[in-house]
Order: structure tokens, then sequence, then C-alpha cells
């Protein structure tokens, strides 16, 4: 399921992702919880290492982690931060450092047990080899590698290692041999739906054609790849297979078609050029922003130092506030006019909101009303006539099966009583607080069709004001009889933190999901009616979803001040 940071990834919001994986990583840490730290560590290496292009930044973090989770973490985890170093290393082309260090790597895999990190530091350690034309040290780790590929059942893996099986043999000149693995390398590619791996393999099968002077079938090969609607156009097997059927053409005899492809192949190095272009100055960019941010964090532990320093420019800032102040009123008076023609408007929406606010008001009042007189009064009641019905059938025993099935019928009717007031305010809610609260509303709400589960970012013992409390938990309550009725979910997820005087609540689910640029999801009127709740708290609701890709719903709401922090 997305969170946060995969929506901000997918936006190439990068320094929000970041941002947001800092917090997590803190949070983990400060927990002891290393497990999801490693995993949140890692999401970040990926994000610095193959978006932003900063290995010196992902380089740091994992060695971070590495001393942070020392004699800490479970092996199986810990090898995971291994297994990246030694992929920084790869894509610094330091191969020396690469084995010895993937080597040390696959020695603590093997002693933890984790066998997806055996498959893929094999793979590394062949490929590395490879790459150094150190065939006789490559032979070592092709079975291997191979062996463990297929114990972890990962087609893209498998794909990746029949591949070097192949370069393997045909740097050794055994074609026929290569041809095979060849082979094998496309069937696991085709089941991977990886497009990368289909192009590559694809991509090799024509080259081995294309060696054996079969070019009808290096043609056919070549042209699978460049009709594919589904393939990245901005791969490397793609640009090559225009230069290769412009050379296969041309060993065909074809010299226009020949000609036709080399251009389009010089056209696509010019637009892989631009591209790569606009990609630098993106990543330029945001190098810059996560630069910009740590010098901020510099400067700001250099103003704690300074105390002076900083005594001086608060008198300036205050100055300059006061100045601002100045200005703000002159055009404040100068728009006075303005303002005064859509005050009408405006209190037209106030009215209506404050409509909508007070009969919802009205209803929660009555809810606590009725809740109170059910519990202290009439459930009492009941409990007094049973007592008293207990007395008199020990004193007249002849009518104890009447009187016993007038207890039935009264604790019938006490329960039902007490159920009924439980409805109307939750025990929990008034008792324990918002996040319990929250906790039990998932446990009820969960079946064998659907399980809500519930994350908590706050400490689990902090109150708020009753009536904001009432307002949130009735707002989350309707959200889940939505997601119940129309989303089909068979998975939902409550999420609470609190940010500074800020409270901030994220429902995700896996249903069904609708277009958002097609649809208003706020025209409903129950959602409608949470939309002017919220906005009544000083809050924001905000919609996420797609056709089969789920929904999130994000509200951010003001924590309203107590009588206790008013004081202070």
């Amino acid at each position: 399921m997305k969170d946060s940071f995969d929506i901000y990834k997918e936006n190439r919001q990068y320094v929000k992702a970041l941002d947001y994986s800092n917090k997590r990583i803190e949070f983990y840490l400060k927990k002891k919880d290393y497990t999801n730290y490693i995993n949140q560590v890692n999401r970040k290496y990926k994000l610095l290492a193959n978006d932003v292009k900063d290995l010196k930044r992902a380089y740091k973090l994992i060695l971070d982690a590495l001393n942070k989770t020392n004699h800490k973490a479970s092996d199986y985890e810990r090898v995971k931060l291994l297994f990246n170093l030694s992929n920084i290393n790869f894509k610094l082309k330091k191969y020396p450092q690469v084995t010895e260090n993937t080597k040390k790597t696959l020695s603590d895999a093997v002693r933890a047990k984790n066998d997806t990190i055996i498959a893929r530091s094999k793979e590394l350690l062949l490929v590395s080899y490879l790459e150094t034309k150190q065939t006789d040290s490559a032979f070592k780790y092709l079975e291997p590698a191979l062996e463990s590929a297929h114990k972890i059942k990962l087609n893209q893996l498998l794909a990746k290692v029949y591949n070097n099986h192949f370069y393997f043999y045909t740097t050794i000149k055994e074609h026929e041999i290569a041809k095979k693995y060849l082979d094998s390398s496309l069937i696991y590619a085709l089941k991977s739906k990886e497009k990368i791996s289909i192009e590559t393999a694809k991509g090799n099968l024509a080259t081995y054609y294309i060696n054996n002077s079969q070019y009808k079938n290096a043609e056919k090969s070549l042209l699978e790849i460049l009709n594919d609607k589904n393939a990245d156009t901005l791969s490397a097997p793609y640009g090559i297979a225009y230069l290769n059927l412009s050379y296969t053409y041309e060993k065909m005899g074809d010299i226009s078609k020949a000609y036709r492809y080399l251009s389009k192949y010089v056209d696509y190095l010019n637009y892989q050029l631009e591209f790569k272009n606009d990609s630098e100055l993106e990543q330029l960019k945001t190098q810059y922003e996560l630069d910009k941010a740590e010098n901020k964090f510099r400067e700001k532990e250099l103003l704690l130092k300074q105390k002076q320093l900083k005594n001086e420019k608060m008198l300036y800032l205050l100055l300059a506030i006061l100045c601002f102040l100045s200005v703000l009123f002159y055009f404040f008076y100068q728009n006075l006019k303005l303002r005064q023609k859509s005050k009408l408007k405006d209190l037209q929406q106030t009215t209506q909101q404050n409509i909508i606010n007070a009969t919802i008001d009205g209803q929660e009042e009555e809810r606590k009303r009725l809740s109170a007189v059910l519990h202290d009064n009439i459930s009492a009641l009941l409990s007094s006539a049973g007592l008293h019905i207990s007395a008199f059938e020990a004193n007249h025993p002849e009518l104890k099966d009447d009187l016993k099935k007038t207890k039935a019928i009264l604790k019938e009717a006490h329960d039902k009583v007490r159920d009924l007031s439980h409805d109307l305010i939750p025990p929990v809610l008034d008792k324990l607080g918002l996040a319990k609260a929250f906790q039990d509303l998932c446990e009820k709400n969960s079946n064998s069709l659907i399980q809500f589960r519930f994350n908590s970012f706050m400490n689990a013992e902090e109150r708020f004001q009753s009536e904001f409390e009432t307002k949130l938990y009735f707002i989350v309550a309707e959200l889940f009889n939505n997601i119940i009725k129309h989303s089909k979910a068979s998975q939902a997820t409550l999420t609470l933190d609190k940010l500074n005087n800020q409270l901030t609540i994220n429902i995700e689910d896996n249903g069904k999901g609708f277009d958002t640029k097609k649809s208003n999801p706020k025209k409903g009127l129950g959602l409608s009616q949470i939309e002017t709740r919220i906005k009544s708290m000083n809050g924001s609701i905000t919609i996420n979803s797609g056709e089969q890709s789920g929904t999130i719903v994000h509200i951010t709401v003001e924590i309203p001040q107590t009588k206790s922090d008013a004081v202070s």
C-alpha cells in the first residue's frame, strides 16, 4: 500500500519525499524498531541513488545506518544495508571494492539465512567479474548464482542471471551454449513483465542472430522491440535496436531501410541527450534544495551558539515586522471598501456553515444527553428493579420460574440500553481518549471481508478537548462507513499523527477507487458535511484516488487550546 513517500516520489517531489523519510527514520530509531528503520533507510537509499543520482549522500546514509544498527539489529536485516553498500561501489565502477564488500555480505547473508541477499550477492559478484573480464572467477559463480535465483523464484533476477550466462559463454565463444541460456533469459524476462529485462533479452537475441548471419530472425526480434507499445523508448536496448536494425538491413541489401533506421538512431541519440540534460538539471536542482536544507540546519545550530548575535537579529526582525505591519495597515485601509463589498457574501457562507455546524452540534449534544439518560437513569432503574425482584424471589420461591423469566427480560432490556448508550457515545472515547477510541473503532469494523489497521505516531495517553475528540471520532466513523459500503476494499489503514499544534489523520484503502479528474468526491451530502465540519475546526481535507488504485483521505486539523494551555 502506498504512503506519502511513494506519492511524493511518483510526483518527483523528491525534497518532500526525503523530508518525510527523515521523520520516519528518526521515529523508528527512537523507538528502537530497527526492522522498520532499515527498511525506511533502504527506501531513502534507492531514491538518492536511482532518482536523485546523489551517490555521495547515499553512501553516507548507508554507512551511518550500519554504525547505528551495529550489534542492535538482526543480521538478517543488516545484510540489506551491506548489499546496498556494494551496489554503490558497483555504480561507481569500483570493482575491487565491489568484490571485497560483496563477499563479506554473502558470508553474513549465509549466516543470517537471508536467501534474497544471498542470490543478489552471487549475481553481483558474477556481473562484476564479467565487467572486468575475469572469466575464471566469473565461472565459479555461474551455477551458484543460478541455483540461488531459482531458490527465491524471482523472475527478474533469473532473467539477469541467465543473461549473464549468455554473456559469459559469448565471451569464451561458446555460441550455441550461450544461445540456450539466452532463450531461458527471455522466458523469465517475459514472466517478470519488466520492460528493461525483456528489451535486453530480445536485443541480445538479435545480436546472436546477427553474429550468425541469421538476418531475417534478427529483423523479427528487433522489430518486436520497436513495435512494443509498452517498451521503454529511453532505454539503451531500444536505441541499440535502431542501430542493429540498420546494420541488418544493410547486410540484407535493403539500403533504403538501413538509412531510415540509422536516421532514427541519430534522432534517438539527440532525444536521449536532451532528456539526459533535462534529467541532470532536475537532479542538480534537487541536490541544490537538499544542500540548502542542510545549510539551513547548520545555520540554526550556529545561531544557538551565538546568543548575542541572535538577540541583535531578533531586534532587527521586530523592527522589520513593525515596518511590515505599518505597510500592511496602509494597504488594509486602502482596500477596506473592496472588502466591505465581499463581506455580505462571506456572511452568507458563514451563516450556511453555522447552520450545518449547529445542526451537527445539536445531534452530538442530543447523543450525549440521551447516552447520559440511558446510562445514569434508565440503566440504574433497571438494575434496581432487578435487585427488588431478586429480593422478592427469595421470599416467594413458588414464583421462581415466573420471576426468572422477568429477570431475564429485565437483563435483556438493561443490555440493550447499555449497548444503545455505548453506540451514542463510545465509553472508550470518554475514558481513554481519541487514539484508543480509533483503535477500538478499527477492531469493531474489522471482519473476514475487510481488515482495518491502526497506526499512531503520538502518545496514546494524550487527551484533547472532549468536543474536539467527539467531532473527529464521528467524522472518521462516517468515512469508515463509506469504505465499507462503497469501496470493496479488503484492507484499510488509519494513521494518527501529531505535528506541533496540528493533528493529522490519514485513511487509506485498497478498494476500487475512482477518477478524481472525472468526478468530484465532495459532492455527496455526507462528505460535504464532513468538509464543512473540518473547515469549522480550522482544518483541511484532501482526497486522492484513482481507478483500481485505492483512495487516500488526508485530514489536518488545528488542536484547540485547553484551559491549562491558555493560562500557561
